[in-house]
């Protein structure tokens, strides 16, 4: 029971940062009707500076301050 929890939880999790990439495509998209895809870009950029401030032993909300 616990691992059915745990990959249902995980699946909420993925599909909520699918669905706020989603939504930030189609706002851009509203606002200037062109597609940009270089928002995903952006986001794993700022994801892997976030991850390489973790390793080098920044805490978490300070390398999260930091990435924005």
């Amino acid at each position: 029971m616990e691992l059915f929890t745990n990959q249902i939880l995980a699946g909420i999790s993925t599909g909520a940062i699918y669905a706020c990439m989603a939504l930030a495509v189609v706002m851009i998209y509203q606002a200037i009707d062109h597609l940009n895809f270089a928002q995903g870009e952006m986001a794993m950029f700022s994801t892997f500076i976030s991850w390489q401030l973790m390793q080098w032993g920044v805490p978490y909300w300070v390398a999260f301050v930091l990435t924005l």
